[in-house]
């Protein structure tokens, strides 16, 4: 083993060793620099940027911008340590307004490679060029012809410090995470146009997009048109909080979490409590082990948000962490759960104000329409009765006698959205028309479904009703969990909990919720306990007992291959159409699936 020397005497670092130090905390590999000069051109208020790197950015970076540019004077000490422009004083540190702030990124990045500067405002005849040589000196600016702007070259990354360099991956490796990182900076500022090249040839290119057409046009060039088809719009706002993106539907989900996106006032986060709280939001509709896909701007006052916890900037810390948490995961999972008769209509307010801004485009169909194609502004989680009186359904024993009824023509407009059914195909599958062409309903997913809220709405009513126990369980705890429990009694007793403490490091389950009287309650209580500690919140209780509804679900709901009449599927797709939810079963499988008119013709080649 190694073992320092302790005793040589405190010496000043120059400065060449301090900027390569602190380039260890900037520049961890070619993307970290990308990110850094990107976030820069951003700043500068550009509206094209252009990203070239060669050998996946151990060779050389090139970032071009159009932005407002560096005045001749002020080159040198750009790429001097903590210099910035971006902030002054402590009161700007807390309210930062810009995605670099730091004042170390070019001088880190200066530091490890071959680097050249050049820049021309629009009051300048001509560019500035500097260099900055191995050491850390800077040459004179000189001038040189280029437009305006900012153009940054890094050659040579690590070239001077081959004990890092040989962490490097691959060239291919490299570049994708250079590539996965100007993806997320073309989804987060669609107002600008970039360009990314990789060894001169073109790999993404996309052009500002300000109307929602152009942003939806780009967002299938980066997310596909199966996600874009399948994604509803949102936009919420609160208490100057705005929640703004789209969200796929549960039916389309992915096998890994490549395709979640959330910006926090444009800046690219990685956030344990936002990704917690999707989570949250897609929990109960989403199929087991399957990963949801989103594309979310969340925007609040800057002093609302400290964005220096993290060396990198990936992660950010909300004044009120708990407020966010709750706003994100109902105003997303609201939409996800919104039953399909609210669908293009118009509620009256909840006595809930919190929430109270919703534009969003639904169709729950599998990628039929694509998001954008029509709006509606409504409240969510507010039931509203579909009057039946006003359709034109089936006569009674027309289909047994061979009639294929049809609504009133005079009457299209009030036809339903899963329309009206016409036949059962083998106990499994209901046949219904509605305006759209033809829909397929699996009647045991959907009776599922149905059933599972009902059973969560009696729980809600009834949650306060206790089971005392007749054996009393001790838990032996942590004095931490114990202190967790106590900042939080009044939480256990709304749920139907009694615990007392028996002594500083345990407690004593004297009653637990009636469904929940066969469940593991010591394991459940520390487990609870531990999300207090760790997250300061907690859905395992909710989320114990809607896994014993859904069981409880799934054997209440009808049986495949029984017969139903035409009335009692008439019935299911009404109540499907005022369930939350109804469109996957309580396991995230999808209940129904719409094939229009137009595929139909497409089937058997009509108008070809």
């Amino acid at each position: 083993m190694t073992h320092y020397n302790l005793t040589r005497p405190i010496k000043q670092l120059s400065d060449a060793l301090a900027n390569q130090i602190a380039a260890g905390e900037v520049v961890e590999r070619p993307v970290s620099v990308v990110k850094e000069l990107l976030e820069n051109a951003l700043d500068s208020n550009a509206t094209e940027i252009t990203i070239s790197v060669e050998e996946g950015g151990e060779k050389s970076i090139q970032v071009i911008d159009n932005g407002q540019g560096i005045a001749k004077s002020q080159l040198g000490l750009a790429v001097s340590r903590h210099a910035t422009s971006k902030i002054e004083t402590y009161q700007d540190l807390t309210a930062v307004a810009s995605l670099g702030f730091r004042g170390e990124a070019l001088a880190s990045i200066s530091s490890v490679s071959r680097f050249e500067l050049v820049s021309r405002q629009a009051t300048s005849d001509c560019a500035w060029r500097i260099k900055v040589a191995e050491g850390g000196s800077c040459t004179e600016p000189e001038p040189i012809a280029a437009n305006l702007g900012t153009r940054v070259v890094v050659q040579d990354l690590f070239y001077n410090t081959p004990a890092r360099k040989k962490f490097l991956r691959a060239a291919r490796t490299e570049f994708s995470h250079i590539d996965e990182l100007v993806k997320r900076a073309m989804l987060s500022r669609m107002d600008v146009g970039i360009k990314l090249l990789h060894n001169h040839k073109l790999v993404r290119q996309v052009e500002s997009a300000d109307s929602r057409e152009q942003q939806l046009k780009r967002l299938t060039r980066l997310m596909g048109e199966a996600f874009v088809e399948q994604s509803l719009h949102i936009e919420f706002e609160s208490q100057a909080i705005k929640l703004e993106g789209w969200v796929g539907l549960p039916s389309f989900n992915r096998a890994q979490n490549d395709m979640q996106y959330i910006f926090v006032n444009g800046r690219i986060v990685r956030d344990r409590l936002l990704f917690h709280a999707l989570k949250q939001a897609y929990s109960d509709v989403l199929y087991s082990g399957r990963q949801p896909a989103y594309v979310l701007f969340l925007s609040l006052p800057h002093d609302q948000v400290d964005v220096n916890v993290h060396p990198a900037k990936y992660e950010v810390r909300f004044a009120q962490s708990r407020w966010i948490y709750d706003f994100i995961r109902r105003s997303v999972g609201g939409v996800l759960r919104q039953p399909l008769s609210q669908e293009d209509s118009v509620n009256k307010p909840q006595a809930d104000q919190s929430f109270h801004k919703l534009d969003f485009v639904y169709n729950p169909s599998v990628a039929l329409t694509q998001a954008g194609d029509y709006k509606s502004t409504l409240k969510f989680q507010q039931p509203l009765s579909w009057p039946l009186q006003a359709l034109a359904e089936p006569k009674p024993g027309a289909y047994q006698s061979g009639e294929l009824v049809k609504p009133n023509p005079a009457s299209a407009l009030d036809m339903p959205p899963l329309g009206f059914a016409k036949m059962q195909l083998h106990g499994v599958y209901i046949l219904a028309e509605n305006q759209q062409g033809l829909i397929l309903v699996d009647m045991h997913a959907a009776h599922e479904r149905i059933v599972y809220e009902r059973m969560k709405q009696q729980w809600q009513s009834q949650r306060f009703i206790s089971q005392p126990l007749l054996v009393p369980i001790s838990i032996t705890l942590d004095a931490a969990f114990i202190k967790t429990w106590e900042e939080h009694q009044a939480w256990w007793s709304e749920l139907g909990f009694e615990l007392e403490a028996l002594g500083p490091q345990q407690l004593r389950v004297n009653a637990v919720p009636s469904l929940l009287t066969k469940a593991d309650i010591a394991q459940l209580v520390q487990d609870v306990l531990s999300d207090w500690a760790n997250t300061d919140q907690s859905e395992r209780i909710d989320q114990r007992i809607n896994q014993l509804l859904s069981t409880m679900a799934c054997h209440g709901s009808v049986r495949a291959n029984r017969q139903l009449s035409l009335h009692e599927m008439n019935a299911l797709l009404r109540d499907m159409e005022q369930t939350p939810s109804s469109s996957q079963c309580n396991h995230g499988r999808p209940t129904w699936i719409q094939l229009s008119m137009k595929q139909l013709d497409a089937l058997f080649m009509r108008g070809q």
